[in-house]
């Protein structure tokens, strides 16, 4: 096991914090340990199944923002206009079987809740809709085996 206390790492901690810790353990028994300690974490849940699951299909674009439109300039995730630990439920907005609306109406949704987070979350919001994750060794295989009951093991061939 690696000589890093995870345990400092609090229950509020941000997504972004959270999987930047996890992307520097070493083992996968301990990664899935700590991922495990956010189960109940309904925004983590919600980023986790943004990124990897396969009936989440985002209807917004993934890449870059827009010309003319920019990042929060928030010195820290604390301090930005708003985290993802209370915007996560505005993903139903961008997601294929979310309310129906203009694409003009879910493209304005998505650009302000961009612009309203910590350049960090912001960027983590872009991965997941790119559907992955942007922190090394948190791949879908360790996420599927520390939540099974949500994520159902793929099959896979062994040599």
């Amino acid at each position: 096991m690696a000589n890093i206390d995870y345990s400092r790492l609090t229950q509020d901690a941000s997504v972004v914090e959270i999987l930047s810790a996890v992307s520097k353990i070493k083992t996968k028994k301990e990664k899935i340990e700590v991922l495990q300690k956010y189960r109940a974490r309904a925004d983590f849940m919600h980023v986790l199944r943004g990124a990897y699951a396969k009936n989440v299909e985002w209807l917004v674009p993934s890449g870059d923002l827009p010309e003319g439109r920019s990042y929060s300039s928030a010195a820290t995730i604390d301090t930005a206009d708003d985290r993802l630990i209370r915007v996560y439920s505005q993903f139903i907005y961008l997601i294929k079987g979310g309310p129906e609306m203009k694409q003009s109406k879910r493209e304005e949704i998505y650009l302000n809740l961009m612009s309203s987070l910590h350049i960090d979350e912001a960027k983590l919001v872009q991965a997941i809709i790119g559907k992955t994750l942007p922190y090394k060794g948190i791949t879908a295989a360790i996420v599927a085996e520390a939540f099974p009951d949500i994520w159902p093991k793929e099959s896979t061939t062994e040599s």
